[in-house]
């Protein structure tokens, strides 16, 4: 029976190496700033090899990893989801961290106890998707043969994790010691010292951290339940005896809690629970439901077209009918925009109260745009959003800046919305960051980007500037760059790859 559900989890994969590892996750990521994926594209050796110098000198020194500027994602019902953007060699240092190292992590070594999700198979990382669907495909399957069932995931999760605990973790995997001291000192350097929500979120590497290090809630003798299931924090336990599942509930909150970690309530739900979800649910929008979770592997593996939704009539009038809803449900507005690609005027007539009510989903909606045909009518509409609006979070604006840069950069309201953007109270140096980094020589870009690489910092306006400078002219790039690379290491660093880079070449 659980071996339908891991089978499920993935196809099989084509060996890679880390740069690759670190290219086809890029777009997965919460935050996908054009300057990491430029830098890496046209200089991953390089950055490689400026973070194993780093690694190799004491922490104390100038090259030492740097601290991480705080960012805000965002989750449902405007629940921040905090992290870091990590620069671009810290970025490329932890996806060649966990590539190096990524035998050491294995999936379930039980089926009475299954891990699913975040490891390599056949030479490649699993899809999360399929994973995910394995997960739910092996839940949907025992929950026939045992009676009870406990859902539940940790609260705040990566928030949480104490960063010794992991270099613990990374010893008890058989890290090499090496390794296992420069995980403890990038987490500490990076965090500037912090000891907690210390990993950072939305990287395929940092889950892979992630997922494994809770497997000694798996493992533990302690636990009496028949079977147990996850997926990263999200718990299944399941049994014919309900007194099994209490006294495992308790037990894994001790565990939990002698890690600092607790479960969140809310959505802690018994399998009672579970069955009245999924008789909510009707056919229709089941089938929906599937069709979505293969349109988004699809995309994870870059492989997605149209013919892969392949709804039917009744589907997408099904759709139509959740988008008429005069306050449309978070998980509706979801499916909505993974799978109305066709029919995008009718989206369209609505994007102002997704981009109101919804700006969790601004992600969604940037993947979305590449359907839409009147992209003035598009530019109209965020042009009044950020005008009108009382608040913009900075996930919000930094996606907003993405449809820009890959959509309305020709239409007659870019300069005003770039403007906007820059100017908004709630902006920051990452929303900052993502208009900095366009290749454009309209708009005064090239001044914005001049005044911050003439100021002799080096920061995430300076970096994204001088990669925003590549759309210049060769002699007129170096130019600017020639005093640019002055003020620190890193940034001679993306002053070389910058220099050496010819558009005519790619």
């Amino acid at each position: 029976m659980a071996e339908k559900g891991r089978d499920r989890q993935t196809k099989r994969n084509l060996p890679i190496d880390e740069r690759t590892f670190y290219l086809n996750d890029y777009s997965q990521t919460l935050f996908p700033l054009k300057t990491n994926r430029f830098l890496a594209e046209y200089g991953f050796a390089k950055l490689l090899a400026f973070s194993r110098d780093a690694a190799a000198t004491d922490e104390d020194t100038s090259q030492a990893f740097l601290p991480q500027r705080s960012v805000s994602a965002m989750k449902a019902g405007w629940h921040q989801r905090r992290t870091v953007k990590l620069d671009p060699v810290a970025e490329a240092f932890i996806y060649d961290f966990m590539f190096r190292n990524r035998r050491l992590i294995r999936g379930a070594i039980s089926t009475k106890r299954e891990c699913y999700g975040y490891v390599f198979k056949d030479g490649g990382p699993i899809s999360p998707t399929f994973s995910y669907k394995g997960f739910k495909g092996a839940k949907s399957e025992y929950a026939k043969k045992y009676k009870h069932s406990l859902s539940f995931d940790v609260s705040s999760y990566f928030n949480s994790i104490y960063h010794h605990d992991l270099t613990e973790w990374a010893d008890d995997r058989k890290f090499s010691s090496d390794d296992t001291r420069l995980l403890g000192r990038y987490l500490r350097e990076t965090k500037s010292g912090r000891s907690v929500d210390c990993l950072p979120q939305g990287l395929y590497p940092t889950k892979m951290i992630g997922n494994d290090f809770l497997k000694f809630v798996d493992n533990s003798f302690r636990l009496k339940s028949p079977q147990l299931i996850r997926f990263m924090d999200d718990v299944v336990i399941l049994s014919n005896n309900k007194s099994d599942i209490q006294s495992d509930f308790y037990v894994i909150q001790d565990l939990l809690g002698q890690r600092g970690l607790s479960i969140n309530s809310a959505k802690t739900k018994t399998s009672e629970e579970d069955n009245d979800v999924l008789k909510a649910i009707d056919k229709v929008k089941e089938g929906l439901l599937r069709k979505r979770r293969i349109f988004i592997h699809n995309q994870y593996i870059q492989n997605e077209s149209e013919k892969q939704r392949n709804l039917t009539n009744k589907e997408i009038e099904r759709l139509k009918e959740m988008l008429s809803e005069p306050h449309l449900e978070e998980e509706d507005a979801e499916l909505i925009l993974s799978l109305m690609g066709e029919k995008s005027e009718d989206v369209l007539q609505k994007f102002d109260d997704l981009l109101e009510n919804f700006p969790n989903l601004s992600k969604n909606m940037y993947s979305f745009c590449r359907h839409i045909v009147d992209k003035d009518s598009l530019a109209e509409i965020i042009y009044a959003y950020l005008k009108n609006a009382k608040f913009i979070p900075e996930y919000q604006l930094f996606w907003v800046g993405m449809i820009l840069e890959d959509y309305l950069l020709k239409t007659k309201l870019a300069e005003s919305i770039i403007y906007m953007i820059v100017e908004s109270a709630n902006s920051t140096p990452i929303t900052h960051a993502k208009i900095l980094e366009i290749p454009s020589s309209d708009f005064g870009l090239p001044e914005f980007r001049l005044t911050h690489l003439r100021e002799g910092k080096s920061d995430w306006h300076a970096w994204s500037a001088a990669v925003g400078s590549r759309g210049a002219s060769k002699g007129t790039r170096n130019q600017i760059l020639k005093y640019y690379k002055n003020a620190s290491p890193i940034n001679s660093l993306i002053s070389d790859i910058v220099s050496s880079y010819s558009a005519e070449e790619t």
